[in-house]
């Protein structure tokens, strides 16, 4: 009776286990070194603010350093460039945010593809958007402020944080609605704006609440209402400007958020792994209370296909308000 055979089979299979196993074993091992965390955005950005607050609470899940690196630049397209090159291994990662949907339907030549270049993990944060005016100002109520910019434009100018931003598609979608033309002054981010805002230099703009409240809270600006479809509890009190008595501000929302991306071609088992992890930390209720007193709004759960679909179709609703706006493309 020949049993080298049976041996024989018996080692075979084994073999063919060990190799099935191996991937799993891998996947098991990451991470086993520091993760990097690329914010495109200067600190104190919502982008760099969640990674910083996330990097934290995932360092203790995941037992490695999680490291967040600022790499600014045209917009946020240097850091999501770079993390487009970098190696699909789980170890570079980029949180980027609202300025990656927008920036396709903005220019006409840009560093990487966000539908293709990248394998999203999840939508950490929404960014809501408020519009201000200064203090002082004579408006009783949103409606009464689009009165009179309707009457008067030629008195009026507004403030954004660049072209191409989310401040000034906010302001474009509004002018648009309203059908009333503003002269524009772009400035070189948030606190450019806010501060001659408060200056009287320009009359209004739209920016996140993240930047905003701290004004309000101050009382030094006054805010006339929330681009979103009902109110929120970072600005109590501020009503939403699609329940206006605006018509054209019907289901009027403009919203930013906040998304952590890995380069194309990440194992879905890493995507998926640190997928679960930052729902956990984001779920957490110290979590949520940490973001929301920085005046960030946690996503809703998500899973890596969730937020896929998401980007396809904010960049869509970027295009949309583009030519809506007649911006032309740079």
């Amino acid at each position: 009776m020949n049993r080298s055979r049976p041996l024989g089979l018996l080692l075979s299979a084994l073999a063919a286990a060990l190799l099935a196993a191996a991937p799993a074993a891998g996947q098991d091992g990451y991470p086993a070194k520091p993760i990097r965390i690329i914010a495109p955005f200067p600190p104190g950005n919502s982008s760099d603010v969640a990674a910083r607050f996330l990097g934290e609470q995932l360092a203790a899940r995941l037992g490695q350093p999680v490291v967040v690196e600022n790499k600014v630049g045209a917009s946020g397209q240097v850091g999501a460039a770079y993390v487009a090159k970098a190696d699909p291994d789980g170890y570079t990662l980029l949180m980027t945010s609202t300025s990656a949907t927008i920036s396709p339907a903005i220019y006409k030549s840009i560093p990487f593809d966000i539908l293709g270049d990248f394998a999203p993990i999840v939508r950490v944060a929404v960014a809501p958007m408020v519009l201000l005016v200064r203090a002082d100002a004579p408006y009783a109520s949103l409606e009464n402020f689009v009165a009179q910019l309707r009457s008067h434009p030629e008195r009026y100018t507004y403030a954004t944080a660049g072209t191409g931003t989310i401040q000034h598609l906010a302001i474009a979608a509004f002018l648009s609605r309203l059908k009333t033309d503003v002269l524009g002054v772009p400035y070189k981010g948030s606190p450019q704006a806010l501060t001659d805002l408060i200056g009287g230099q320009v009359q209004f703009m739209f920016d996140a609440v993240l930047s905003g409240k701290p004004h309000v809270d101050s009382g030094r600006l006054k805010p006339l209402a929330v681009a979103s479809l009902a109110p929120i509890a970072q600005m109590p009190g501020v009503p939403a400007a699609a329940q206006s008595a605006v018509p054209e501000l019907k289901d009027f929302e403009i919203e930013g958020w906040v998304g952590l991306l890995a380069p194309r071609e990440t194992p879905a088992a890493i995507t998926q792994r640190l997928n679960r992890e930052i729902v956990a930390v984001l779920t957490s209720p110290g979590m949520r209370e940490r973001l929301a007193k920085a005046n960030i709004a946690t996503a809703a759960a998500n899973t890596p296909q969730e937020f896929s679909q998401f980007l396809r179709k904010d960049a869509q609703r970027w295009k949309d308000i583009v030519t809506a706006a007649r911006i032309p493309q740079e």
